[in-house]
């Protein structure tokens, strides 16, 4: 696991290909069977400031992408998505607590995080490292508000 770097397109082009059409439209809200060059180059735009993340890695294979985007100044979106054949492995935790320990270093303290109703195991994940503060139902969306500085941490390890 480390933190990923301005541009790892390669990394980014991974994690999505391993990802099923269930898996892309758990993470995108949308049945996408490809990232958008927009999309691509917004999700590789990272900057350690508005845009942090963190990848796991399967020797040399990237297996899932946590992230956070900056939306006010102590505040931000939070993203995860591990490839199919990984779930279930504790990638995702480990993912989300190591981008928590990159946002509190960041000044981050609050993140909150839409997630499918459906998607219950993603809701577990969540709930299992960040101390939830508020949680929000609209629609088929729920979203979850929480504190970084209490999260569970694993700090990601230099590549």
């Amino acid at each position: 696991m480390r933190e990923l770097r301005p541009g790892e397109f390669d990394v980014l082009d991974a994690v999505f290909a391993g990802l099923s059409p269930t898996s892309r439209y758990q993470r995108f809200h949308a049945g996408i069977p490809q990232l958008t060059p927009q999309a691509r180059e917004r999700l590789a735009a990272v900057d350690g400031r508005t845009h942090l993340a963190v990848a796991a890695f399967a020797g040399t294979t990237p297996v899932g992408i946590a992230r956070l985007f900056r939306v006010g100044d102590c505040c931000a979106e939070l993203a995860v998505e591990v490839v199919d054949a990984w779930q279930r492995r504790g990638i995702g935790t480990r993912l989300l607590q190591a981008v928590a320990a990159l946002g509190a270093r960041a000044g981050i303290r609050t993140v909150e995080a839409d997630v499918l109703a459906e998607n219950v195991a993603a809701q577990v994940v969540i709930a299992s490292v960040f101390p939830i503060t508020e949680v929000a139902e609209d629609g088929p969306v729920v979203r979850f508000t929480a504190s970084v500085a209490d999260a569970t941490r694993v700090e990601p390890q230099a590549a």
